[in-house]
């Protein structure tokens, strides 16, 4: 009679864990057991026991349940909160609301442990020439951290190029950006950055901006938003050694699409342009393009096209214009 017990007990729990599982049909038929960690541009992060962490493209879910509560953001930019039940096929109930899985755009988990809702790149370029003894590094990184309702994001980009025949030329930008997410579609938020470039004669501006964003469109396959703000920078330049202080407006838009049927592409484009309120006359712009074509899994190959201007530089006959490419292997996470 004990065995019995003991044995009905650890069906029991066996049936509960089991439960208290995250579940995933998606359209073969399959049904998928684990947790849910994110959604984000089309593809589900989803850990299992037997097959780790695996990607699922969202056009390919027919339903989902979940035993934790999530925040799901819609293309309307509306968000809800709760457990995910099961409905029909293309449906899903949460609380007493059911949605169609193709309005869903992101996900995430409210209680999710930290590393699990990181995610983020990491870029190597390196070329060398024998002719004049040149050597090119390029380097770039993210790091993002989403919560439910702030997003943190770490950039770096860096350039080095050193050659026989020239002097030494670098490039560097980077950026913390604290981002605090409203309601439909709006968001506002400071960027913290500090750029150097060798070809401007610019060896440092430091900039504290201030922002509101709207996203103007959003699906799983596309994003387009629009920003405005004010940026307060403070520039030193090589030539003469001297540092300005000054204040600009930034109008900025940025225009992402991807594809995560194999092979996965990636494509960005932002454009930025600060008008000084100082100095009369000066903009400066600031375009970048980003391509990423997958090569094996979590592996990109990244092509980058930048393309900087200033219409007045505080250094009398300073370069107005640097651009470039970079060419880099990607890694992913």
């Amino acid at each position: 009679m004990t065995i019995k017990l003991a044995g009905l007990f650890l069906l029991l729990g066996a049936g509960t864990a089991e439960a208290q599982k995250d579940s995933v049909w998606i359209r073969n038929g399959d049904r998928i057991t684990g947790e849910v960690k994110s959604l984000s541009r089309g593809l589900l992060k989803y850990s299992t026991d037997d097959l780790g962490t695996i990607y699922i493209e969202w056009d390919k879910v027919d339903r989902i349940s979940t035993s934790t509560v999530v925040e799901v953001r819609l293309i309307t930019g509306h968000k809800f909160y709760g457990t995910l039940g099961l409905a029909p096929i293309g449906l899903l109930a949460l609380a007493a609301d059911t949605l169609r899985l193709s309005d869903i755009v992101g996900m995430t988990p409210i209680q999710g442990k930290f590393l699990a809702r990181l995610n983020g790149y990491f870029d190597l370029g390196f070329s060398f020439q024998k002719a004049h003894g040149a050597v090119q590094l390029s380097t770039g990184a993210r790091v993002q951290y989403r919560a439910p309702s702030t997003e943190t994001t770490l950039d770096l980009t860096g350039y080095t190029e050193d050659r026989d025949d020239a002097s030494k030329s670098s490039r560097l930008s980077t950026s913390l950006t604290e981002r605090l997410f409203l309601s439909n579609r709006w968001s506002t938020g400071f960027v913290v950055g500090y750029d150097r470039n060798d070809e401007l004669d610019l060896a440092g501006r430091a900039r504290l901006v201030g922002f509101g964003t709207r996203m103007l469109a959003q699906s799983n396959h596309i994003e387009f938003l629009a920003s405005g703000g004010i940026v307060l920078n403070r520039e030193r330049y090589f030539t003469t050694d001297s540092t300005t202080t000054g204040v600009e407006g930034l109008l900025s838009a940025a225009f992402r699409a991807f594809r995560y049927d194999q092979p996965k592409l990636d494509v960005s484009l932002t454009s930025q342009a600060y008008p000084s309120f100082v100095v009369p006359g000066r903009v400066r712009l600031q375009n970048d393009l980003r391509v990423s074509y997958e090569l094996l899994k979590d592996f990109m190959l990244t092509g980058t096209l930048f393309d900087t201007y200033d219409s007045k530089p505080p250094v009398e006959g300073a370069p107005k214009n640097d651009y470039g490419t970079t060419l880099a292997i990607t890694w992913t996470y």
